[in-house]
C-alpha cells in the first residue's frame, strides 16, 4: 500500500511539474508570437507608409528638376515676366501638400481613413507648415546625420496608436537659393506674396524641412492579436495533447507493471491456490486484452496526431457552430461576427490545406512529355467554367493550332488556374474578354493568356507567384493564393519560365514557356 501510496504522489509531481512546464512555455511563446507578429505588420505599414513619402519625393524632384528649368527657360526667352512667381508653378511643397489633399479626399470617397501629412520646417513661408517640438527635434536629427534617410516611432494621441514616419525634405541645392536665399534676390512676386522672413536665408547643403505621415495602428493591432492569438493556441493545443500522451503512456505503463506482478505472485503461489488457478488465468487475460486494446488506443491517436490536421479545424468549427445554434441568443451582432470570422478561418485553413497538399502532389509527380494540342486543352477547360454560368457575357478568343511538348495532366492545371484566374477576375465585366495563343512561334515559344477584368499593381508583381501571397482581398474574388504557385513550379519542371504584366482595372496577361 505504502509503494502504491508512493508512486501516485510521484505521479501527482510529474503531472503538476508538466503543467507548470506547459504554462510557462505557453507563456513564453505567447510573449515570442506577439512580438515576431508585431514586429512584421508594423514593419509592412511602415514599408507602405514609405512607398507614400517616396512617391511624394519623385513629384518633388519632378517638380524642381523638370519644371522649374523649364519655367525659368521661359524668363529667359521672355515669355514668362522676370519677375512673376507663382506658388501653384513654382512651390513643389505647395503642389505635394495640396496633391496630398486631394488624395485624401479620394481616400474618403473610397470610406477610408484619411492620412495625417505634414511637410514641416523651422522657418517655413507658410505657418501651416512650422515644426511642432518632436518635428524640430527629427529635422536637427536628419541635419545632424546627413547619412540618415528616415525616421520612426510609434506615439500615441488620446489614448490610441500610431506610426509616424519621417522623411528629411531635398538638400537645399545651389539653384534652391533663386527663392529661399537672401530676400532681396528673390523673385518680386514671392517677396510681396511671403512678407516675412519664413523661407529665406537658406544655405546649400541644409534639410529645411521634412516630410512626415501619421497612420493609425488599431487595424495592425488587431492583426497582431489574431495571429498571436491563433499561434498560441496552437501551442497550447499541442502541449495539452503532449500532456494528455504522457499519461496514457503511464497508464500503460503502471497496466503492464501490475500484470507483471500479478503473473509472478500466481507462479509463486500456484502449489498452494491450485484452486485459485482458474481464476487468475481469467484475470491475466482480462488484463492482456485491456493492455491491447490501450496500445490500438495509443497506435490510433498517434496516427490521427501525424496524419489528421483537420482534427483541430473540424473542432475549432464544430464548437464554434454549438455556440452559435445554443447560446447565439447571448451574443451579439459583434460576438456572432467573430464567430462566424472564426468558421470562416476554419474553412479557409481546409481549402489551404487541400491546396498544399495537391500542390505538393504536382511537384512530385512524374512528368511525361508528349505533344499537345494547346487550343483544344484551352477550349476545354472555358466550356468547363462556361458550363458554372451558361448565363455570362464573354468574349473568347483561342487561337487555333497552338502545340506543345509537355505533360497533358499537368499543363492542362496550368490552363485551368490561368483560364480560371481570367474567368473568376472578369466576373464584374458586362462583356468579358479571354483570350489564349502565343506571342511569336520562335524558340523557346511565348503562350499567353490575357483578360480585360481586375488587374493588378505591377509594384506589387513580384509577390504573384508566392504561396498564399494575394493582390485582391477575398470581398472582392475568392482564392487561397496556391494557384499561381502551383502553376509556376509546373512551368519550372518543363524548364521554362512564367511573368505577368497588368494595371489595375485594366485586366492582366501572363507570359509562358515550356522549355
Amino acid at each position: 500500500m505504502n509503494d502504491t501510496s508512493d508512486h501516485k504522489k510521484k505521479q501527482a509531481l510529474v503531472y503538476v511539474k508538466m503543467i507548470i512546464l506547459s504554462v510557462v512555455v505557453t507563456a513564453g511563446s505567447g510573449v515570442f508570437f506577439y512580438y515576431l507578429a508585431s514586429h512584421y505588420v508594423i514593419n509592412q505599414a511602415e514599408k507602405n507608409i514609405q512607398n507614400l513619402l517616396l512617391y511624394h519625393r519623385g513629384l518633388h524632384l519632378y517638380i524642381q528638376r523638370i519644371m522649374h528649368p523649364a519655367l525659368y527657360k521661359f524668363k529667359d526667352e521672355g515669355e514668362i515676366k522676370d519677375d512673376f512667381y507663382s506658388p501653384e508653378l513654382f512651390s513643389s511643397s505647395f503642389m505635394v501638400r495640396n496633391q496630398h489633399m486631394f488624395y485624401n479626399e479620394a481616400r474618403a470617397e473610397a470610406g477610408l481613413e484619411q492620412m495625417y501629412y505634414k511637410m514641416a520646417a523651422n522657418n517655413p513661408r507658410n505657418p501651416v507648415n512650422k515644426a511642432d517640438v518632436l518635428e524640430e527635434e527629427v529635422i536637427n536629427m536628419f541635419n545632424k546625420n546627413p547619412g540618415r534617410s528616415s525616421y520612426s516611432d510609434i506615439i500615441e494621441i488620446k489614448g490610441q496608436k500610431y506610426l509616424y514616419l519621417a522623411m528629411p525634405f531635398l538638400k537645399t541645392e545651389k539653384q534652391c537659393l533663386k527663392c529661399h536665399g537672401v530676400r532681396e534676390i528673390a523673385p518680386i512676386q514671392l517677396q510681396d506674396r511671403y512678407p516675412g522672413q519664413g523661407g529665406f536665408h537658406d544655405w546649400v547643403g541644409n534639410i529645411r524641412a521634412i516630410e512626415s505621415i501619421r497612420v493609425p495602428l488599431a487595424q495592425e493591432y488587431y492583426v497582431v492579436y489574431v495571429l498571436s492569438g491563433s499561434l498560441l493556441c496552437g501551442v497550447l493545443f499541442i502541449m495539452l495533447l503532449f500532456i494528455f500522451n504522457r499519461r496514457l503512456t503511464a497508464t500503460v505503463a503502471a497496466r503492464t507493471q501490475a500484470l507483471e506482478n500479478e503473473n509472478m505472485e500466481r507462479q509463486e503461489a500456484e502449489a498452494q491456490v491450485r484452486k485459485l488457478n482458474a481464476e487468475l488465468e481469467r484475470r491475466v487475460e482480462e488484463r492482456t486484452a485491456q493492455l491491447n486494446a490501450a496500445n490500438k488506443e495509443l497506435d490510433a491517436f498517434a496516427y490521427s496526431v501525424s496524419h489528421d490536421l483537420r482534427a483541430p479545424l473540424r473542432g475549432i468549427d464544430g464548437f464554434s457552430l454549438a455556440l452559435l445554434e445554443d447560446y447565439g441568443h447571448q451574443f451579439d451582432e459583434t460576438g456572432k461576427d467573430y464567430l462566424n470570422r472564426v468558421r470562416n478561418g476554419c474553412v479557409r485553413m481546409g481549402s489551404l490545406i487541400d491546396d498544399i497538399l495537391k500542390m505538393s502532389r504536382l511537384t512530385r509527380s512524374e512528368i511525361r512529355q508528349e505533344p499537345l494540342d494547346m487550343s483544344i486543352m484551352a477550349r476545354k477547360s472555358l466550356e468547363g467554367f462556361m458550363l458554372t454560368d451558361p448565363d455570362r457575357k464573354i468574349e473568347m478568343d483561342i487561337q487555333d493550332n497552338v502545340r506543345g511538348v509537355g505533360d497533358t495532366t499537368l499543363i492542362q492545371t496550368v490552363l485551368d488556374n490561368l483560364l480560371g484566374n481570367a474567368w473568376k477576375f472578369t466576373e464584374k465585366k458586362e462583356m468579358a474578354k479571354i483570350s489564349f495563343g502565343i506571342v511569336s512561334e520562335s524558340e523557346p515559344m511565348t503562350y499567353f493568356v490575357e483578360d480585360n477584368g481586375a488587374g493588378f499593381n505591377m509594384d506589387y508583381a513580384d509577390k504573384l507567384f508566392s504561396a498564399f501571397q494575394r493582390l485582391h482581398s477575398p470581398s472582392e474574388f475568392q482564392g487561397t493564393g496556391i494557384g499561381l504557385a502551383s502553376v509556376q513550379r509546373i512551368i519550372h519542371r518543363h524548364g521554362g519560365k512564367i511573368w505577368a504584366q497588368g494595371k489595375e482595372g485594366n485586366g492582366a496577361t501572363f507570359y509562358f514557356t515550356l522549355s
